[in-house]
């Protein structure tokens, strides 16, 4: 038996970027309980860097009620299944207006897998050009800025960047050593 069984299964809420479903479980133990998942599309985080800088956006965030400093990211919740290089490609353009020479995949992580199936693909992209921007409405009043390597590790370590997206993103590509 898992650890886990699912007795029943109920769609709570949906809209157009995420479903909430609560269901009834078993656990290995006996017990019955209650476990809610959001259900979100897979996203992707953008690493444009050019020589030791990289571009960062900063955005108004609804749910914490402040701008924040963060990479560029997103998802495609109108094509959920396209191929991640090309939504990063397409989010880029959308929030920088920088078209990339190279994109590089440096891995895939979870967001919060405690109560979401959601992952997010890391891309580093290189051989930068500028382009326009074409925000979504949702986007209004983002900007985008290049900051050094230095300067954003720094923004990470005063908690200026909070974004734990951004942060592991950063990370990833400095551990494979993306970033030397």
């Amino acid at each position: 038996m898992p650890d886990i069984k699912t007795l029943a299964s109920t769609e709570v809420y949906r809209n157009k970027w995420m479903r909430l479903r609560e269901d009834r479980i078993l656990r290995a133990d006996g017990n019955e309980g209650i476990y809610s998942v959001v259900e979100k599309p897979d996203f992707v985080v953008i690493i444009a860097r050019e020589d030791d800088a990289l571009y960062i956006v900063e955005q108004y965030r609804y749910p914490i009620g402040k701008r924040t400093l963060e990479l560029p990211q997103g998802s495609w919740e109108c094509a959920p299944d396209e191929d991640p290089l090309r939504v990063a490609a397409g989010e880029l353009q959308e929030e920088t207006g920088l078209v990339a020479g190279r994109m590089r995949h440096v891995g895939y992580q979870k967001l919060a897998q405690g109560y979401s199936s959601q992952g997010y693909h890391i891309f580093l992209a290189e051989d930068l050009t500028q382009h326009q921007t074409s925000l979504d409405p949702e986007e209004v009043g983002l900007t985008a800025r290049k900051i050094t390597l230095r300067e954003f590790e720094a923004l990470i370590a005063d908690g200026a960047v909070s974004d734990a997206t951004s942060v592991t993103a950063y990370l990833l590509a400095k551990l494979k050593g993306m970033l030397a």
